[in-house]
């Protein structure tokens, strides 16, 4: 994963614009965050400084001025926001939640309602649940009642029945961090935030299903979406589409978390395509129905309406995905490298010496920074978990895991330089079990 720059980087990021850019509307980020229910605020947190430290860039680089706006975590307060929320027709307005949500039982609501109250304390009072709610889907039909140019309603949360105890999974922890941009742009794709008009929702898990998140490193939804957005709006060199984004961000959450799959909305041309398929989109029944009548209503407006469609081939870039999997192969096997190295060094005498245990750190933090441009301590990151797995059964498991990856996705350059690093870094390099696996490594 593309780390984000610095607090530094990132606040010259407005101070010196873009040449040839002029200001082309504004860039509204929304954001509301869970910062009351102690179990999982610390990881909305970090999703919420990674979404605005990531849009506030890229409006930058967009030529557009940035506007966020943090909500309090209350219901009522995000219904008038919403309600009193004035863009021009030229705007982005971004919508981002992080935090709980629901669903009922029996409803055929695919969206979840966004959860606006401290668990513990609404148990007690025994309240009636759905006075916390606030639906997703209202929201992303209340922008697109204020005509912006385009909106992105997105939503990260649990997708199930709120106090099924099985939702404690979700703090299953991400083991992997962010990577450091390259110092050049491409901008290939920026047209997809200063020219597309339409409207998207997205949520980070289907109906049944919990969003994982932890306190060190925030959402797989989050951390994925943003991972694939900077890959392809800033770096990419292949065009793509809102729609090969999406799709990518869920594969890539699914690759890591099989029993979460993120779902999204995308209108265009008055047409709406969903990931799912149009036939099993469902949509929202009545608030009243659904026992949540203090949901302001939204004016009138053309969107059950609009026709749904399936996605086609013309929807998506298959180029640019096929180029995403790719760097993204590529840097499963350069994240994993230390247990190739760690290995590689207990070869030749049975132990990893304290010298060469500092000449692997110096020759990995060096390669991984100055030539992929990884964080120094994103870098030290991946090195630790391999030291700490040493002596362990799952070291193995890593170690062939990296192996492969190695053989597979790594160019022929890239293999003999790590490889003629090897010798340098072992006490004996002339041991017949060292000679034995750098050959190996070369079939």
């Amino acid at each position: 994963m593309k780390y984000l720059p610095s607090l530094f980087f990132f606040l010259l990021c407005f101070l010196v614009q873009p040449l040839g850019l002029l200001s082309q509307g504004a860039i509204h980020l929304i954001v509301s965050i869970d910062n009351s229910n102690e179990d999982i605020k610390k990881g909305c947190e970090k999703d919420y400084q990674k979404t605005t430290e990531f849009f506030g860039m890229v409006a930058n680089d967009a030529g557009m001025t940035f506007q966020p706006h943090r909500l309090n975590f209350n219901q009522n307060e995000v219904y008038e926001f919403f309600q009193n929320f004035q863009c021009t027709s030229e705007d982005v307005v971004i919508f981002f939640y992080s935090g709980h949500g629901f669903r009922n039982e029996n409803d055929a609501v695919i969206w979840p309602f966004l959860y606006y109250c401290n668990f513990n304390e609404q148990q007690n009072e025994g309240g009636n649940i759905n006075s916390c709610g606030v639906p997703l889907d209202w929201v992303h039909q209340m922008l697109i009642s204020k005509n912006p140019r385009m909106s992105i309603t997105l939503g990260n949360s649990c997708n199930n029945i709120i106090g099924d105890p099985a939702a404690d999974k979700r703090a299953q922890g991400l083991k992997k961090q962010e990577q450091a941009p390259a110092n050049s742009k491409t901008l290939k794709n920026m047209e997809l935030i200063k020219s597309f008009r339409g409207h998207i929702i997205a949520s980070g898990a289907s109906p049944g299903q919990y969003s994982y998140t932890n306190d060190e490193g925030g959402s797989y939804f989050v951390n994925e979406l943003v991972d694939v957005l900077w890959d392809g709006l800033i770096f990419a060199e292949q065009p793509t589409s809102w729609a090969s984004i999406l799709k990518k961000t869920r594969d890539e959450v699914q690759k890591k978390k099989q029993d979460q799959r993120p779902q999204y909305l995308i209108i265009k041309d008055n047409k709406k395509m969903y990931s799912e398929g149009k036939d099993q989109y469902t949509d929202v029944p009545s608030y009243k129905q659904l026992n949540l009548e203090n949901v302001p209503e939204i004016e009138e407006d053309d969107y059950e309406s609009w026709e749904m469609e399936d996605f086609d081939e013309d929807d998506y870039s298959m180029e640019w995905e096929m180029e995403y999997d790719q760097e993204e192969n590529e840097e499963m096997a350069l994240e994993n490298l230390p247990y190739i190295l760690l290995h590689s060094v207990e070869l030749d005498d049975g132990i990893v010496s304290e010298d060469e245990s500092r000449l692997i750190a110096e020759y990995y933090l060096s390669f991984m920074e100055n030539q992929y441009f990884y964080d120094r301590e994103t870098a030290q990151m991946m090195l630790d978990f391999a030291h700490e797995d040493m002596n362990n059964e799952i070291f193995n498991l890593f170690f062939e895991e990296a192996t492969r990856e190695f053989r597979d996705y790594l160019g022929p350059e890239v293999k003999s330089d790590i490889l003629s690093q090897l010798s340098e870094l072992v006490d004996d390099p002339d041991a017949e079990r060292f000679q034995t696996y750098i050959q190996n490594l070369t079939d």
